[in-house]
C-alpha cells in the first residue's frame, strides 16, 4: 500500500527525540478517516512480492526463493535455527522440501503497512506417504527496496513430521463460530492462473508441486462453508487423473451435462463415459491455462485454454473453453461446457463420432 505523503510522513527509526514538540504534535494530530494509514488486504507492491516468493516455495525452487532476500537477511522458521544469509536459507529450504511432496499457502488475509507485510494463512503440506495436513501460520515480512530483509514464520510445523500429532479441523485460520468455515479467496491458485510471470514459469518447468503431482485439496467439515471453485478444480483434477470413484462424489445423481450444441446427458455415469471417450482420443496436456475464474452464488464460471495431445498423430492441440457449473447443496447439479473440440478428431476421425454421438 502506498503511503500518502500529504497525510503521513515516514519518521526515521533512529535518532527520534521523544521530547521533540513537533514529534509529539504529529502523534496527536488527527488524520482524516478517508486518508488514514490502515491495514489494506491483498493490495500493494510488497504483497505482490510475497506471492512471488510463495510461488517459488510451492515449486520447490530454492534458488529462485533466495533471490528475493537481501544479502544480510534474517530468516526464522518456527523454532528452527535462524538463517542470516542466502546460502543458509537455501540449505534450510532444500532440506525441508526433501521431506515433503508438496506445499500450498491457503492465504486468508495479507496486509501491507509501510515496509511490513503480515500474512495469516493455513499452510497445506502433502507428506511423502500421500497424507495431508493443514496448519495455521502467521508470517511477518520486512522489505528493503524490492527485497525481504526479514521473514519470520510463526507456526508449529511438528505435525508434518509426526503424523500421530492430532490436528483438529478447527485449528484452521478460516474457522469461525458455530464450527463453520470461511471461504478461501484462493489467492495463490489465482496467482498461478492469472499472473503472466507465474504462467510463464509453469511453461518453463516451475509449476507448483501440488499441481504437477495432481494432489487433491482436503475436503472440509460438512458443517463448513465450502469454496465451490475449489470443488470444481478438484473435480477437474479427478477427471484428468481418471479417478472416477472420487470424481462421481462431486455430482448429484441426476446431474445435467452438455458440451456446446451436442446432446444433453443425464447422470454421472454418462459424463464418465464421455470423458473416457475424449481421453481415448486425446491426452490432457497439463496444466491447462486458466484465464479467469468467478465464484457466484451456487455458480462457478471457469475460462481457460485447454491443451491436449491428439493420440492419432501426437499433435498438440489448444482451444478456448468455458465451463459454467451450478451447485445445489455443494453438489454439481448442472455442468455446461462451451467450446469447439472438433480439432481433436477432425483429422482422421469422422465428425459423426463427435460429442453428439460419442456413444
Amino acid at each position: 500500500m502506498k503511503e500518502d505523503s500529504s497525510v503521513v510522513e515516514k519518521i526515521p527509526r533512529k535518532n527520534i527525540d521523544r521530547n521533540d514538540k513537533a514529534f509529539n504534535s504529529a502523534l496527536k494530530t488527527p488524520v482524516p478517516k478517508e486518508k488514514s494509514l490502515i491495514l489494506e488486504p491483498f493490495l500493494g507492491k510488497n504483497v505482490e512480492l510475497v506471492k512471488l516468493l510463495f510461488s517459488r516455495g510451492e515449486a520447490f525452487d530454492s534458488q529462485g526463493f533466495i533471490t528475493f532476500f537481501t544479502d544480510t537477511p534474517v530468516y526464522q522458521f518456527g523454532n528452527f535455527e535462524v538463517c542470516f544469509d542466502r546460502e543458509s536459507i537455501k540449505k534450510s529450504a532444500d532440506n525441508f522440501f526433501s521431506q515433503i511432496d508438496a506445499v500450498y499457502h491457503e492465504i486468508k488475509m495479507i496486509w501491507e503497512l509501510g515496509d511490513l507485510v503480515f500474512v495469516e494463512m493455513d499452510v497445506i503440506y502433502w507428506r511423502k506417504d500421500g497424507s495431508v495436513v493443514s496448519l495455521p501460520c502467521c508470517n511477518i515480512f520486512r522489505v528493503e527496496g524490492d527485497k525481504f530483509s526479514e521473514l519470520k514464520i510463526f507456526m508449529d510445523v511438528n505435525p508434518v513430521f509426526e503424523p500421530s500429532i492430532p490436528v483438529p479441523d478447527s485449528a484452521s485460520v478460516f474457522s469461525v463460530s458455530q464450527r463453520k468455515r470461511l471461504i478461501s479467496p484462493d489467492i495463490m491458485k489465482k496467482h498461478f492462473a492469472e499472473d503472466p510471470e507465474a504462467k510463464q514459469r509453469i511453461e518453463t518447468g516451475f509449476a507448483p508441486k501440488w499441481l504437477l503431482n495432481g494432489h487433491n485439496f482436503s475436503q472440509q467439515n460438512s458443517t463448513s462453508s465450502v469454496s465451490q471453485l475449489n470443488l470444481v478444480m478438484e473435480m477437474q483434477t479427478a477427471a484428468t487423473k481418471q479417478d472416477w470413484n472420487y470424481f462421481q462424489t462431486f455430482f448429484l445423481e441426476d446431474v445435467y451435462f452438455k458440451v456446446g450444441a451436442s446432446q444433453e446427458l443425464r447422470g454421472c455415469r454418462n459424463i464418465i463415459d464421455y470423458l473416457t471417450w475424449l481421453y481415448d482420443i486425446a491426452e490432457p496436456n497439463l496444466p491447462f491455462e486458466f484465464r479467469d475464474t468467478w465464484e457466484l452464488e451456487d455458480t462457478v464460471i471457469v475460462e481457460m485454454d485447454a491443451k491436449y495431445i491428439r493420440r492419432s498423430d501426437s499433435k498438440s492441440i489448444s482451444f478456448p473453453w468455458t465451463h459454467i457449473v451450478r451447485f445445489k447443496d455443494n453438489k454439481i447439479r448442472e455442468w455446461r461446457s462451451y467450446t469447439d473440440q472438433s480439432e481433436l478428431w477432425m483429422n482422421e476421425i469422422s465428425k459423426l463420432h463427435g460429442p453428439r454421438t460419442f456413444r
